[in-house]
């Protein structure tokens, strides 16, 4: 940018120049947040000196007239601790300035001002700016980026750091160009580091001396939103960072002249006419096609759209895009770029096998691989797994986009050479010089070769994995013939068959409809005294290798997270953090409330996306189930109830009236249904749910005004149905270990504090000769026998009746009890309680009917 007297310091830099170099720096600083100029540095122990050298600045002289002003504050110091009253006496100085010299106030816009004025302390010293900026600096990016369904895309000013720690300047200044009148000397006023003299003119006479033409790489092997890819197009297109920008706050700067503006926008104008033949590969790939697709989009909207390649994560693939005639044309200089701050745990060892392959180069004499083998690695990371895949980094720096801490690592070139960011980072560069760690060696990466006994070595980041690939291997071939055996198409591979590789896989294999095969792999939270990086590399082993023995594309993968807990586990969004399983009900609802018609609430109302969305089909007892892997914490259907599910059917037959409570995607409506059931009713408190519940009900012909859906908080209206005839042969209840969904008001829920509350509620719902199926997956779940049976409902335990062979390995999976109506009496002689007890009960109820009036209701059935 040709500034002068340039001085790095801590988290800034500071330099010296006329209003068209702060001006410049405006329009081509990719590094800084904001451009100030300082108007005043003073002594200032308290309030009064803060007033009177704020005073004696002339304001008349520096700002516009009409200008409407915003002041902030940073730092304290012993008399001036809070900095909303700093800055409210720097804005009292300077309006009593412009009133007594001007006689006028300038108007305060906290929200859109034209003049921003920054008043910094440290200690009993001050300084006053104006900053000339306006909006930050890295507020650039195309609306296309903000859109709620773009993928993360990283702040231009990171995406910038990566670029300067690659060399990415440099190199694209010396970049080939296909255009022969760009390559004569004198050309343009650039030189030969990209930089432009003061004036913005070569000077007559002389010449630039140009380094060797170089062909510039880039590959952004996890390039989520084409934050990197995009702003590395910017810089080979030499196009200002700021050309787009309309508003300034150097607008309300008194020496800001527009003449001189405008020779600078023709300046990059003709910088960037002049760069359109330069020549260079920036490919582009990322493990999820969404993100891809949201990169093009950014890219295109930026008009940047051909200068980037997009190919598949894949070695071969991505040398196939490097191997074009513009290769052959100079020396290929450039780097390797990973983010893996945003990236998904099911595609991390995908990431993490390309990355090592690219890092390597890989063994081969074509001239890509070549290339890649002296390309150093740059990348942005929060965890250790890329120094475990690709071994210590020759230097790092501590960043924090989106205000989380992350390290930005160089590795260097396989062949130990690091050309990438040698010198010094470019001197805007906001990290901290201390943080940078230096190295001349290049360590061997932490990766260890394993034979899956397909003849081709699978790379995982522990050594005792070998052990969980020959476990799987074997209980997979077990769980295989089981499956075939049993006519299962979706089940449990592996359950923490070694304690260390605590994770659940589940296989799912599609219909005829949507062929296909998924894994979900679900990591149980590891103990507090195992290291968190032990335990998050054992799962990227799991999610490596289990793909591989299993025979499923790794597109297919999708990974979760279980944690045991007292509080249990709720299905819900995938992106809510919540704890993933059976329970808790999500938000939202059909508005509508229980009454005597028990399928109001269900409605027509606008489908959510379980019916928009094309999702995968599984089948299961005959039936047809959509399921999804990506958007919720479980699939739509669990399969430990293979069994329970079997059992509403095998119960059903016969019935008339079926109800199904907490009813989930409705997979145990389903079964009644087929049973030949000649009504049902589910019941939810999610529209999400409920409409993937009608959805699988269509699916498999069960349609009419027969099955109701109903959208309700199920305790009351459990409460609200006892009050109406409305009763049912044969209740399923499966409810969540814990919700406090605010749908359900005041109140939470708790199965073992509320079940004696819910399981006496369904059972007035029973016809006389109905029963109810209850089922709960909390762990230490333990049913109040005595106080049920006083409220003459019994429990018998079925549980291990309904636990299936894959889920053997755990026994508390679920709890499952068949549940019957009698009368106290009755109830509690079946569960071997006392005659005393028993009286005294007899006693207790007859005191309770005598103080309240008749009961005249009939059951319906």
């Amino acid at each position: 940018m040709g500034l002068r007297q340039v001085r790095p310091l801590k988290g800034r830099v500071a330099f010296v120049g006329s209003p068209a170099d702060a001006e410049r720096a405006c329009l081509w600083s990719r590094l800084a947040s904001r451009i100030f100029v300082v108007l005043g540095r003073f002594a200032c122990t308290d309030a009064e000196d803060l007033y009177e050298a704020t005073r004696s600045i002339a304001w008349e002289r520096i700002l516009r007239a009409g200008a409407t002003i915003a002041v902030t504050a940073r730092g304290t110091n012993d008399e001036l601790r809070n900095s909303h009253f700093a800055a409210l006496r720097v804005k009292d100085a300077l309006c009593d300035r412009m009133l007594e010299v001007e006689g006028r106030r300038p108007n305060v816009d906290t929200d859109d001002p034209d003049a921003r004025i920054s008043l910094t302390l440290r200690g009993n010293r001050a300084s006053i700016q104006l900053d000339l900026s306006g909006d930050p600096l890295f507020k650039r990016l195309p609306r296309e980026a903000t859109r709620t369904h773009a993928a993360h895309v990283l702040r231009p000013d990171y995406a910038a750091l990566t670029c300067a720690q690659g060399n990415w300047q440099e190199i694209c200044s010396a970049a080939l160009t296909n255009t022969k009148d760009a390559m004569r000397d004198g050309d343009t006023a650039a030189s030969a580091d990209g930089s432009v003299p003061a004036n913005g003119s070569a000077l007559a006479g002389s010449t630039v001396e140009r380094p060797t033409p170089t062909l510039p790489v880039l590959i952004d092997a996890c390039c989520a939103g084409g934050g990197v890819v995009l702003e590395a197009a910017s810089i080979l297109a030499d196009r200002a960072p700021g050309l787009e920008r309309r508003n300034w706050g150097f607008q309300s700067w008194s020496e800001h002249d527009a003449a001189t503006w405008r020779e600078l926008i023709n300046e990059a104008d003709r910088r960037a006419e002049l760069a359109k033949g330069r020549v260079a590969r920036i490919v582009a790939t990322d493990p999820s096609g969404d993100a891809v697709a949201c990169a093009r989009r950014i890219l295109k909207a930026a008009g940047l759209a051909d200068r980037v390649i997009f190919a598949q994560p894949d070695l071969d693939k991505i040398s196939r895009k490097l191997m074009m005639p513009a290769c052959c044309g100079g020396e290929p200089r450039g780097f390797v770029f990973l983010d893996t701050t945003e990236t998904a745990i099911s595609k991390m060892s995908r990431v993490l096998d390309l990355a090592t392959s690219l890092h390597a180069g890989a063994c081969g004499a074509d001239p890509v691989r070549a290339m890649l083998s002296i390309m150093p690695t740059v990348a942005l990371t929060r965890d250790d797994l890329l120094i475990r895949t690709l071994g210590e980094p020759a230097r790092s720096l501590r960043v924090m986009p989106n205000n989380e801490e992350a390290e930005l690592a160089v590795f260097s070139a396989a062949n130990g050479a690091i050309t990438a960011g040698e010198g010094n980072v470019a001197a805007e560069d906001s990290a901290p010089a201390e943080d940078a760690v230096e190295s001349d060696v290049a360590p061997s990466p932490a990766t260890t070769l394993i034979d899956l006994g397909d003849g081709k070595p699978c790379p995982v980041l522990i050594p005792e994995s070998e052990q969980f690939a020959r476990r799987l291997r074997k209980v997979a071939k077990l769980r295989r013939k089981w499956a075939q055996r049993e006519g299962v198409t979706c089940y449990r591979v592996y359950d923490a068959d070694l304690p260390d590789y605590s994770a659940a896989i589940d296989l799912y294999e599609g219909s005829a409809a949507t062929p296909g095969r998924w894994l979900v792999i679900a990591e149980y939270a590891a103990p507090r005294e195992v290291d968190p990086a032990l335990a998050e590399a054992r799962l990227l082993d799991i999610l490596t290798l289990a793909p591989r023995i299993l025979q499923v594309d790794p597109d297919n993968v999708f990974a979760k997270a279980r944690i045991r807990s007292r509080g249990g586990s709720q299905y819900g969004k995938q992106a809510g953090g919540s704890n993933p399983g059976k329970g808790g009900k999500p938000r939202g609802g059909r508005g509508g409330s229980a009454s005597n018609r028990p399928g109001q609430g269900a409605g027509s109302g606008t489908p959510s996306d379980i019916r928009t969305h094309r999702l995968p089909l599984i089948e299961e007892g005959g039936l047809t189930f959509a399921v999804n892997f990506n958007d919720y914490l479980d699939t739509g259907i669990f399969l430990d109830h293979r069994i329970t599910r079997g059992l509403v059917r095998e119960h059903a037959r016969g019935k008339r009236f079926f109800l199904n409570l907490f009813a989930y995607t409705g997979t145990a409506t389903c079964y009644a249904a087929d049973a030949g059931v000649e009504e049902t009713v589910t019941v939810d408190l999610s529209n999400t749910y409920l409409d993937w519940a009608e959805r699988n009900m269509e699916q498999n012909g069960f349609v009419g005004p027969d099955h109701h859906y109903v959208r309700a908080d199920v305790m009351s209206w459990i409460r609200d149905m006892r009050q109406t005839r409305n009763r049912w042969d044969l209740i399923f209840c499966d409810p969540p270990t814990f919700s406090n969904s605010s749908k359900m008001g005041h109140r939470t829920w708790d199965v073992q504090r509320d079940h004696v509350e819910l399981l006496v509620g369904l059972s007035r719902l029973l016809s006389r000769e109905g029963e109810a199926i209850f089922s709960c997956n909390l762990r230490t779940f333990r049913p109040d026998i005595e106080e049920l049976a006083r409220a003459g409902v019994v429990l018998t335990d079925i549980t291990d009746e309904t636990i299936p062979e894959d889920f053997a390995r755990n026994k508390k999976i679920h709890h499952c009890y068949l549940v019957k109506r009698y009368t106290s009496e009755e109830a509690m002689r079946r569960i071997g309680m006392s005659e005393d007890a028993i009286r005294e009960r007899t006693r207790e109820l007859r005191e309770v009917s005598a103080r309240k009036p008749a009961d005249t209701k009939r059951f319906r059935r």
